[in-house]
């Protein structure tokens, strides 16, 4: 639903569909800067205007045929613009509820071809209250919408920096979850370490929610594999630049080490 824009260039969706545009109003900046007057990050569509389903979900049913996918990521990551009091169709409503009615109508519309619906979990937390802030959870009061969405979704729970333990919330929730490191080597290994005592120390029920690990790589395919083979070729990769590739080397790394049998050294 969000990141129908990049800084001065705007999605495929909304360039042909103008009309399922959030926020028209708000005007592409010559020169883009965050923050500005407009709260811009990323532009979303509306998710009640009543044509948008008719071209998004045939685009996901097209997406899982080619890839042959029996799971979805919805993305709905970092929705900065939703239940604007300008728009004539969702203004002044409840956004927690615009937002779970967006979850579960791709959840149902990939339930009639039996997939699964995956999406991040930032946008159900309470950035205020937990002091995550608006990136990792919510300043826009969607986070309500955790108890209203339906729990087979599954929760890819992104945290690059340090391994906040929010994937505990999610499972309490009755999701299944997974952690998501990016770049951080040391971040990701705490995270993994965190996943695998959650399980030991979690109730029978919460157990299997625990579903580990997910590396996220915010680059093209090209820049990751040449960045990976460079470090696997170099004795040194656990040193200098945060990387994507460092953190993937370094995270399956430890899960090797921590394989029964394995005399691997971390």
């Amino acid at each position: 639903m969000g990141h129908q824009s990049w800084q001065r260039s705007t999605g495929k969706l909304l360039q042909v569909y103008p009309e399922f545009d959030e926020t028209p109003w708000v005007k592409t900046p010559e020169t883009y800067t965050w923050p500005n007057p407009d709260g811009l990050y990323c532009r979303s569509y509306c998710p009640l205007h009543p044509r948008v389903h008719e071209v998004v979900l045939p685009l996901v049913d097209e997406i899982c045929d080619a890839f042959e996918a029996d799971a979805f990521h919805a993305g709905m990551d970092e929705v900065f613009y939703l239940g604007e009091a300008r728009c004539p169709r969702c203004g002044g409503k409840d956004k927690s509820e615009l937002f779970a009615g967006e979850v579960k109508r791709i959840h149902a519309h990939l339930q009639t071809r039996q997939r699964e619906l995956w999406i991040w979990g930032d946008r159900l937390l309470d950035g205020r209250t937990t002091g995550l802030g608006e990136w990792e959870a919510s300043f826009n009061d969607t986070h309500r919408a955790v108890d209203l969405i339906p729990q087979d979704v599954v929760i890819c729970d992104w945290h690059y920096e340090r391994p906040d333990p929010t994937p505990v919330y999610f499972a309490m929730k009755g999701f299944r979850v997974l952690t998501c490191p990016w770049r951080n080597p040391e971040a990701a290994v705490r995270q993994l370490h965190d996943q695998l005592r959650f399980r030991e120390q979690s109730a029978t029920a919460m157990k299997p929610r625990f579903r580990g690990m997910l590396q996220t790589v915010w680059s093209d395919p090209g820049p990751f594999l040449r960045d990976l083979r460079g470090h696997k070729e170099s004795a040194d990769y656990k040193q200098g630049e945060l990387t994507a590739a460092r953190c993937f080397l370094r995270l399956f790394d430890e899960i090797q080490r921590l394989k029964p049998g394995s005399d691997a050294k971390p």
